[in-house]
């Protein structure tokens, strides 16, 4: 077999730099192309969820920046430089994303992304030498790793994809137990006793706090950014359960944490007022109705500010038919909890053969590495 070589990242396919479509240009905005930013790579994921999407028209405009489904993303600037995810489906990245479109007679797209994964550490120190990290294109595509003869690519690629496919097929579970939860809220606010109210009549929004990767402790209680869980502690900042809620980068989004748990400075957090008796569960739904994601700021970073969210317009059930609904929803909720722990296991096995199948790396080195590339 052929031995591995020592390449540059732009010798394995086309190295595509995103942009922003221009602020005043409404009609660029839709729901055809998934556009994505750091805040929609969620950490630890292969799938990136894109908080906005553009129109066919700007998708049209920026065709020379759109990227197949099995490209490579890598956050290049910011303090999340390193972060990657792979296109489901046709994208169009912002300016802070360096991609790559894999050459098929060099590198298969799985394993593309996983290379680079395991290199986010090292791409994350070359931009760690000035104020505000960058890695520009051309020191992107100059980027040296070693890479593999296809065959061996190959097998790498299907060891790790198949436990990324099945965090991918709990998501989807945990999705529709979510639209299933729904649906049994819209039924209980058929009856005469619902009502509607201000967000800020029954809650108020607190801000969470700052917690760079690098100073987390090794723990189980799950740290919640914009885009859900994107690591853990080992203390919490707020009992749960409660209910998150985006306020950079995916902002509007809206996330359940049954555990304690620790929400960092780009979220809310949710404190029911004094007095307030519908189930947490159900608010979590109603919030999950009220459109937030609407009311954020249409900025190259999406922002929801704290009044802005407060004037939100939310529809509950009447006490007797929230207990009820919190009734039927529990066995929805706890089937989420289970999935996302079984995720959770799925995900540090991959990550403890990550360095071993693509780097030849003790973990032990390359999670201490890993963390200054997941805040």
């Amino acid at each position: 077999m052929r031995p591995w070589r020592e390449v540059a990242i732009g010798e394995l396919g086309r190295v595509v730099t995103g942009t922003t479509p221009r602020a005043g240009d409404a009609g660029s905005w839709g729901d055809e192309v998934d556009f994505l930013t750091p805040g929609d790579q969620r950490a630890g994921l292969r799938d990136a969820e894109a908080a906005r999407r553009l129109s066919a028209a700007g998708a049209r405009r920026l065709a020379s920046r759109l990227l197949p489904a099995g490209s490579t993303c890598v956050t290049c600037i910011g303090a999340t430089t390193g972060k990657t995810s792979m296109t489901a489906r046709p994208a169009v990245t912002n300016q802070q994303i360096n991609s790559v479109v894999p050459d098929p007679a060099v590198v298969r797209p799985a394993f593309l992304y996983y290379l680079l994964t395991a290199h986010a550490p090292r791409i994350a120190q070359a931009a760690s030498g000035s104020a505000a990290p960058i890695i520009n294109k051309r020191q992107f595509q100059r980027f040296q790793v070693r890479l593999p003869p296809l065959p061996e690519q190959d097998r790498v690629a299907a060891i790790l994809s198949a436990l990324d496919d099945k965090v991918v097929a709990n998501e989807r579970t945990v999705r529709v137990a979510l639209e299933l939860a729904g649906a049994l809220f819209e039924h209980a606010l058929a009856a005469a006793s619902a009502r509607t109210c201000r967000l800020a009549d029954i809650a108020d929004l607190s801000y969470g706090q700052p917690l760079p990767a690098a100073c987390r402790r090794p723990g189980k209680v799950p740290v919640y950014g914009s885009a859900g869980v994107i690591g853990g502690h080992d203390e919490a900042l707020v009992p749960g359960p409660g209910i998150i809620v985006g306020r950079k980068g995916t902002a509007g989004a809206v996330h359940w944490s049954r555990r304690d748990f620790f929400p960092i400075d780009t979220v809310f957090y949710v404190v029911p007022k004094a007095g307030f008796q519908v189930p947490p569960e159900v608010l979590y739904l109603a919030l999950r109705r009220a459109g937030l994601a609407a009311m954020r700021s249409d900025s190259a970073v999406p922002g929801l500010s704290r009044a802005g969210a407060l004037t939100a317009r939310i529809k509950l059930p009447g006490p007797a038919h929230a207990a009820e609904l919190q009734r039927q929803a529990r066995p929805l909720f706890e089937l989420r909890e289970a999935l996302a722990a079984q995720s959770a296991h799925l995900a540090s096995l991959r990550d403890a053969l990550l360095p071993r199948l693509v780097l030849g790396m003790p973990v032990g080195e390359w999670r201490y590495l890993s963390q200054a590339c997941y805040l």
